[in-house]
């Protein structure tokens, strides 16, 4: 009888214990290092990297003490409007993330264009909610850069363009950095 109790008990315990690990690792899911979710060539196959370093150490945002690392990547496409600029910035934890995401952008905001006549703030939240990339994201109007936030890493890439065609590949390309942080945080 008492045997049934103590395997009863066992049991239990095995049940039990992973439920309670689950919950300690998703409070430790970060991005650790930003070469798991920068750009490669496979990435961006008919792009090549611009005139710089493939990789150039980035800091920046204010010199945050929270901010682990930085980078800047610069690639070149077949034509002058596919040339992006992408900066990468990794977090000590989300929370410092999601504020200096706010911080930048209370900062760009205070910026403003004017539009038909009319005042507006330069990044504003994608409007579109099926255009969202990451936890959030900002971007100019009529205009194709892109800022968005995912986890403990804020990315901001660049065309200098206003086409349509400029904000499809800064989207895709956004997405593919997506997808590479849920990525690396599903590796833990």
């Amino acid at each position: 009888m008492m045997f049934r109790y103590r395997f009863t008990a066992f049991i239990l315990l095995l049940a039990i214990a992973p439920l309670g690990c689950s919950v300690n690792k998703k409070e430790k899911m970060l991005v650790r290092k930003l070469d798991a979710i920068t750009l490669t060539a496979n990435d961006l196959p008919t792009m090549t990297m611009g005139n710089f370093p493939a990789n150039i150490p980035f800091g920046g945002l204010a010199k945050q003490p929270s901010v682990i690392d930085g980078l800047l990547q610069v690639w070149n496409g077949t034509q002058p409007e596919e040339d992006l600029t992408v900066r990468y910035w990794l977090f000590q934890s989300v929370d410092a993330a999601g504020k200096a995401a706010d911080q930048w952008r209370r900062m760009i905001a205070s910026l403003v264009i004017v539009i038909n006549g009319k005042i507006e703030p330069v990044y504003q939240p994608e409007p579109n909610a099926e255009d969202v990339i990451g936890d959030a994201t900002w971007r100019p109007t009529n205009q194709s850069d892109i800022w968005f936030v995912k986890n403990n890493v804020l990315v901001y890439i660049t065309t200098g363009g206003t086409t349509v065609n400029q904000l499809t590949l800064t989207r895709s390309v956004a997405r593919k950095i997506e997808t590479k942080i849920n990525a690396a945080l599903n590796q833990q």
